[in-house]
């Protein structure tokens, strides 16, 4: 007969085994193979996208931010020029290169990244890591840690989600929306190409 204690720890240690049994069996990226519209970076990316975009931290809004980006593919590698343009009026741009190492992985590399970023496609998405230089508002540079999840929900539009952390403690969220029209309010930003 199971004595007091006995059930006490039972009631405790079945919980945490069902949650990691849990976690265990829960989705990966590779069950995403065969998902479709495909995310092909060289197809989306080529040409002029916008991009909404919010940073969150503690879960709550914290910036709005608007992006403009121009792709062209030499038939080896995306060059992806990102123009920013925040809500307090701050800007700044980014130059990508995604070089193609095979059908479903890139090499990504930017200026203000340590290293490059390591892309592996599966189907309708593409899963990144990569540190990144972030400048602060006072000029000085802070070392973040970016876990990027790429989502292509039709032929033209394209959800970015990414973990900011430092330290291994989340410092916020990213969410940005790509999609190719531009909409009739988009702001002029700076830097960015003319029509």
């Amino acid at each position: 007969m199971p004595t007091a204690f006995t059930r006490v720890i039972r009631l405790l240690v079945l919980p945490a085994m069902l949650m990691l049994t849990a976690c265990a069996g829960g989705p990966q990226p590779a069950d995403r193979a065969g998902e479709s519209p495909s995310m092909v970076l060289e197809q989306v990316l080529t040409g002029r996208t916008y991009a909404y975009a919010v940073f969150e931290r503690g879960g709550v809004l914290d910036r709005r931010f608007w992006v403009e980006a121009v792709g062209d593919w030499d038939g080896e590698a995306l060059t992806l020029e990102e123009y920013f343009l925040y809500d307090d009026g701050r800007t700044d741009e980014r130059v990508w290169t995604f070089r193609k190492t095979s059908e479903t992985t890139y090499v990504g590399t930017a200026a203000d990244v340590i290293g490059q970023a390591d892309i592996e496609v599966f189907g309708d998405a593409a899963y990144f890591e990569y540190r990144v230089d972030l400048e602060m508002e006072d000029g000085s540079t802070v070392e973040v840690n970016f876990q990027d999840r790429l989502y292509r929900v039709s032929e033209d539009t394209i959800i970015n989600r990414a973990t900011v952390k430092k330290f291994g403690l989340v410092v916020g969220q990213v969410t940005v929306v790509f999609f190719k029209d531009r909409p009739a309010d988009w702001p002029d930003i700076p830097g960015a190409p003319p029509l």
